[in-house]
């Protein structure tokens, strides 16, 4: 399955459980379809570089957010039937991601955790013995 990159503009003042509705069908729609949602980014109301007109309204401001994801090619209809739909959403744009490399092991994922770890078990155990130390000579 190849990884795709949903970044979307809906419109501003919606309220976080408006968005969640919205990011919730987008998840459902891809994991319907055999999928996997990999990230959800909320970059927050911004300012637009232009504004967006749509009939009866213009918007020089709108809800960003991203959807990283796994589907089948074939979701991409639906997911863009189904925001086309929600009048909540001012613009979309789906990209395809390059894949990402083999995986790491869980082997290797507990060797570079050692490597982050010791450094601060070793702090840590400074702390503890100075402190040790310090309560001796009281």
């Amino acid at each position: 399955m190849p990884f795709y990159e949903l970044f979307a503009l809906a419109k501003p003042g919606l309220g976080k459980q408006q968005l969640a509705q919205i990011l919730r069908a987008v998840g459902q729609q891809v994991m319907e379809h055999g999928g996997v949602v990999t990230d959800i980014r909320s970059y927050g109301e911004r300012r637009l570089a232009y504004d967006i007109r749509q009939p009866g309204a213009r918007y020089s401001e709108a809800a960003m957010w991203q959807v990283n994801f796994a589907a089948k090619p074939t979701t991409l209809q639906e997911l863009d039937h189904t925001l086309r739909v929600d009048e909540r959403m001012l613009r979309w744009m789906v990209l395809k991601r390059r894949p990402y490399g083999p995986l790491p092991t869980p082997y290797q994922v507990a060797r570079a955790a050692e490597h982050v770890a010791a450094p601060l078990a070793r702090q840590q155990q400074q702390q503890q013995q100075q402190q040790a130390a310090a309560e001796a000579t009281r």
